[in-house]
């Protein structure tokens, strides 16, 4: 049972770590795409190049954060 748990935490981490790894990546690109920002109207800036690129990475992000909870971590129950 031990090692099921080990098991299951260490996926949980490795999962945690790609989706972060990723997302930072996706990020990353999407700013360098859409580089001068700040001079940017809202509907410029929806329609730049790297917008969906920066999404994707946030939204990875976010998915990392919420790995524990998607893959059921039973620790608590």
């Amino acid at each position: 049972m031990s090692q099921e748990i080990d098991t299951e935490a260490k996926s949980i981490q490795c999962t945690q770590k790609i989706l972060f790894a990723l997302g930072s990546i996706f990020v990353i690109v999407g700013i360098i795409r859409q580089w001068p920002i700040l001079g940017k109207t809202y509907m410029e800036f929806i329609e730049g190049s790297g917008y969906l690129s920066l999404m994707l990475g946030l939204i990875m992000i976010v998915l990392g954060f919420s790995v524990p909870l998607l893959m059921g971590d039973e620790k608590d129950s």
